[in-house]
């Protein structure tokens, strides 16, 4: 079941021919060197610059105390982005260059869920990827000025492979090994266009929900800032989580996992039938699967089923902590995929937002804004057309 073609064309014009929408000898070498950037560039290793985001939005927050809320969503958005520029191209994103990127990719999101519903009504693939690629092209353009320029340097001051300073050295000197070729520029262009969009937007989404959801929930809340406490004891405010605290935080885990598995951030996707047999079993029976056939799975409904899930639809973090519970884990959890496909950056993400949740909840109460629903709506990521408006209440003999 490889991916389906409308997933290559509906994300061409932003990521060409990245690994995520590519299929066959072309995906598995991609993702070889891919694996290669994740194994090079360990967790470890990019926490800094994920410490230096998370304190960045920390100084942010702290300017808007004075505020009635505050757009977590916003912030969201704006903290995963430094993270993953922080990680690729070492160095912080700025306020300048952050607005018009933001911008572009949210009218590239509107854009493309319309032209993949005209593209469904059998509208020509190029007129609708045309409508796409006058936004897609201000990221491309930023980013492959920003490579060139790398490579220009690398080519005068060649970058010894056992000392990268960020992804972007990573990937520029990582060696397929059977054919020893590496990525051309275009390519590098395709895979860093794809890492910020996964590497921000689906992150953003994640933390953004899962904020709300903690502001609707203030025991699950205070349960994660004890666990936060019972790590830093009497440290100042001042001194952030390091890298060994985060695998000391199960609880906080567990809290992310469930806004996951709520509101996931590729709410579905696609897959075509490729294999000869025409039958597909489901959780209903056998159905007629024809070759060329376009199947559509919902990790929002799967997450959700009452058949895998006790009370699905409730905010239940603990069910990630409870062992009879564990075994729906591997088959009906899958906001980063699955099998061969998982998304390689999940650990990434995890370790990512297991922080900024964890150092936002030991300096402030989360509350939910009076006469405020987020809209919710399912586009190339989950996002709400209205924002995520919260209140944060300084706990200040905490901090």
């Amino acid at each position: 079941f490889p991916k389906h073609p409308y997933t290559l064309w509906i994300l061409e014009p932003l990521i060409g021919r990245a690994i995520f929408s590519v299929n066959g000898e072309e995906w598995a070498r991609q993702r070889h060197l891919i694996d290669q950037v994740f194994q090079v560039a360990s967790l470890k290793r990019v926490f800094p610059a994920m410490a230096d985001a998370t304190r960045s939005l920390l100084d942010r927050l702290y300017l808007k105390e004075g505020e009635s809320w505050v757009d977590i969503d916003e912030e969201m958005t704006m903290v995963t982005a430094d993270v993953i520029v922080r990680t690729i191209l070492g160095r912080p994103l700025e306020q300048g260059e952050s607005e018009e990127i933001f911008k572009a990719f949210s009218r590239y999101q509107r854009r493309a869920g319309r032209a993949l519903v005209l593209r469904f009504l059998r509208l020509p693939k190029g007129l609708l990827q045309r409508s796409l690629q006058r936004d897609a092209a201000v990221i491309r353009h930023w980013i492959q000025a920003l490579i060139h320029d790398r490579l220009q340097r690398h080519n005068v001051h060649p970058l010894n492979p056992s000392k990268p300073v960020d992804l972007l050295d990573i990937l520029i000197t990582a060696r397929d090994v059977r054919t020893h070729k590496s990525f051309s520029e275009q390519e590098l262009v395709d895979q860093v266009c794809f890492l910020f969009l996964a590497g921000h937007e689906t992150s953003a989404s994640s933390l953004g929900t899962c904020a709300w959801l903690l502001s609707l929930a203030p025991e699950e809340q205070e349960r994660m800032r004890k666990e936060v406490f019972s790590i830093v004891h009497d440290r100042p405010s001042n001194a952030m989580l390091a890298f060994d605290d985060i695998r000391q935080l199960p609880y906080c885990e567990a809290v992310f996992n469930e806004a996951l598995r709520l509101y996931p951030p590729v709410s579905f996707f696609i897959r075509e039938r490729e294999q000869s047999s025409t039958k597909l079993v489901v959780s209903g029976g056998e159905r007629r699967c024809p070759v060329g056939s376009l199947l559509t799975l919902s990790p929002w409904v799967i997450q959700r089923h009452e058949k895998h899930w006790p009370k699905p639809n409730e905010f239940r973090p603990e069910r990630f902590l409870e062992a009879d519970e564990g075994r729906w884990h591997r088959d009906a959890f899958l906001p980063f995929g699955m099998g061969s496909r998982k998304c390689p950056g999940a650990s990434f993400a995890k370790q990512e937002a297991v922080l900024v949740l964890a150092e936002l909840v030991r300096r402030y109460e989360l509350l939910p804004m009076p006469g405020h629903q987020p809209d919710f709506v399912g586009l190339l990521t989950l996002r709400s057309r209205n924002g995520i408006q919260l209140r944060l209440r300084r706990l200040e003999h905490k901090a």
